[in-house]
C-alpha cells in the first residue's frame, strides 16, 4: 500500500504544471487585494450579525488561478468565446454569493479581454449582458462602465465610438450610483456633436442633466458643467434658459481664488445674455466683478479692457440711483486714472453741466465706435442710445436750474426739435425720473 500511494503521488506531480515564477508573483498580488477589500468589506459591516450571518465563500484563490488562465486562452491560444463563457460563469457564482469585489474583478477583466481582442461588438454586447444579470451588485456596473470609458477614444472609427457611447449611456439611464458616469459620457457626446455642427442636438443633451444636485461630482466640475450647459443655450439662439440655467450659480460659488478662470467665463457668459436685452447697467456690473478678480488685476491689458467696458455700458445705461451710485464708486477708482478719456466722459455725466452733443461726437465718436459694445449690427442703435442718453442728462440739468422754460429755449439747449424736445422729456416723465406740467398755449414748461 505505501509504495502504491507513493506511485500516485508521483503522478499527481507528473499532472500538476510547473507555474512559470511571473504567474506566482501575479496570483500572489491578487491574492493580497483580495484580502484587503474582504477586510474593508468587514469593517463596513461593523459586525452587525444581521447583515453578514454568513461566512463568505473566499474567492481569491479561485481569481488567482481562473484570470490569468482565461486571459492566456483568449489572448495566446485565441479561444476567447471559451474564456469568456468561462468568466460568465464565475461571474455568476460571484454574484450569487455577494461578493462585490471579486463580481468587479471577473467583469472588469471581460471587458479587458474583449477589448485586448477588438471585439467591439462583444464588448457592448456583454457590457449589456452584464449590466442586466438578475441581482447585479451596483459597484460591478461602476467598475465596468469606468473601464469601458477608457477605451472610447481608443476606437477604430467613428460608428463604434459612438455606439460604445450609446451602449454606456443605455445602460447608465436612470441609475443613481452611475449618474457621473453617465454626465460624463453626455457631455462626451454633446461635445461630438457640437463638432459636427449640431448645436441644438448638443444643447438639448446637456441640458437633460440636473448636474447640480450631484453630489459625487466635485464642485469645480459641477461649475464648469453648468457653463457649458449655459454656453451651449446661448450658442443655440436659447438666451431664456441659458439665463434660467445660469442663476444655478451665484457669486459666492466662485468665492475661492482656485475659480477665478470659471468665474471670468461666468460673468463673460451673463455678458452675452444682458448684452441680447440692452441690459446696460448689468452688463457694467458683470465687468466690474470680473475687474475685481485677482488674475485680471495682475494684467495691464486684462484690467485696461474691463475698465473701459465698464465706462462704455455706464454711459449707455439708463439714470437711477443705482446708476448714480456705480458712477460715483467708478470714479474713485485709482486705475482709472490712466485712462483720462475715460474718466473725463465720465465726469461729463456726473457733473450738472450741459452736454453740447455736437463737441461730443468730435470728441468720443471714433474712441467709442472701435468698442465692442457699438460692434456688429447694434452700432447704429447703440449710438442712438447714447444720445438719448446725453439728452436725458440735460434735461435734469435744465430741471435742477429752471423752474419755467420756453419750449424754444429747450429745444435751443437741446439741439433738438420742438417735438423732439417734447417727446423726450414726455418719456422721463412716463419713466418717473422727472415731473412736469406744460402749458401749450403759451408754451411753457
Amino acid at each position: 500500500p505505501d509504495s502504491k500511494m507513493a506511485e500516485g503521488g508521483a503522478d499527481k506531480m507528473k499532472i500538476d504544471p510547473v507555474e512559470s515564477g511571473e504567474k506566482k508573483e501575479e496570483q500572489s498580488k491578487m491574492m493580497q487585494e483580495y484580502t484587503k477589500q474582504n477586510k474593508l468589506a468587514n469593517k463596513k459591516f461593523g459586525g452587525d450579525m444581521s447583515l453578514n450571518t454568513k461566512k463568505k465563500e473566499d474567492f481569491g484563490p479561485i481569481l488567482a488561478a481562473a484570470i490569468p488562465q482565461n486571459r492566456d486562452l483568449a489572448l495566446k491560444q485565441g479561444k476567447k468565446d471559451e474564456a469568456i463563457e468561462n468568466l460568465l460563469g464565475l461571474e455568476k457564482q460571484t454574484r450569487i454569493a455577494s461578493d462585490a469585489f471579486a463580481t468587479g474583478k471577473v467583469a472588469v477583466e471581460i471587458v479587458k479581454i474583449l477589448f485586448e481582442c477588438k471585439d467591439w461588438a462583444g464588448l457592448n454586447s456583454n457590457i449589456v449582458l452584464i449590466s442586466k444579470r438578475r441581482q447585479q451588485l451596483k459597484q460591478v456596473l461602476v467598475e465596468i462602465v469606468q473601464e469601458a470609458m477608457k477605451y472610447i477614444d481608443q476606437a477604430p472609427d467613428y460608428d463604434k465610438k459612438m455606439e460604445l457611447i450609446h451602449t454606456l449611456r443605455a445602460v447608465t439611464d436612470g441609475k443613481i450610483h452611475v449618474e457621473l458616469e453617465r454626465a460624463r459620457l453626455t457631455r462626451q457626446l454633446s461635445q461630438i456633436r457640437e463638432s459636427e455642427g449640431k448645436i441644438s442636438e448638443a444643447a438639448d443633451l446637456l441640458s437633460e442633466v440636473q448636474v447640480e444636485t450631484y453630489g459625487s461630482m466635485d464642485k469645480e466640475e459641477k461649475i464648469e458643467y453648468i457653463l457649458e450647459q449655459v454656453r451651449l443655450c446661448l450658442e443655440k439662439g436659447d438666451f431664456v434658459r441659458g439665463s434660467i440655467v445660469g442663476k444655478k450659480l451665484t457669486s459666492k460659488s466662485f468665492k475661492d481664488d482656485i475659480f477665478q478662470e470659471l468665474k471670468i467665463r461666468w460673468y463673460d457668459l451673463l455678458n452675452r445674455i444682458a448684452d441680447n436685452d440692452n441690459k446696460y447697467l448689468d452688463m457694467a456690473n458683470n465687468q466690474y466683478e470680473i475687474l475685481q478678480t485677482p488674475i485680471v488685476q495682475e494684467k495691464t491689458e486684462s484690467w485696461t479692457a474691463s475698465l473701459k467696458s465698464i465706462a462704455v455700458h455706464l454711459v449707455l445705461a439708463p439714470h437711477d440711483n443705482h446708476h448714480q451710485d456705480f458712477l460715483v464708486r467708478l470714479l474713485e477708482e485709482k486705475k482709472l486714472d490712466q485712462l483720462k478719456a475715460y474718466k473725463v466722459l465720465l465726469t461729463l455725466f456726473k457733473t450738472l453741466e450741459l452736454i453740447q452733443w455736437s463737441s461730443f461726437q468730435d470728441l468720443y465718436k471714433t474712441e467709442l465706435l472701435a468698442h465692442s459694445a457699438f460692434g456688429g449690427d447694434k452700432q447704429e442703435a447703440r449710438w442712438k442710445d447714447l444720445h438719448t442718453r446725453v439728452i436725458q442728462h440735460n434735461i435734469r440739468v435744465i430741471a435742477t436750474y429752471y423752474q419755467n422754460i420756453r419750449m424754444p429755449r429747450l429745444s435751443q439747449l437741446l439741439e433738438l426739435s420742438e417735438e423732439e424736445s417734447e417727446k423726450n422729456v414726455c418719456d422721463m416723465v412716463v419713466a418717473g425720473s422727472l415731473f412736469f406740467r406744460i402749458d401749450r398755449l403759451k408754451g411753457i414748461l
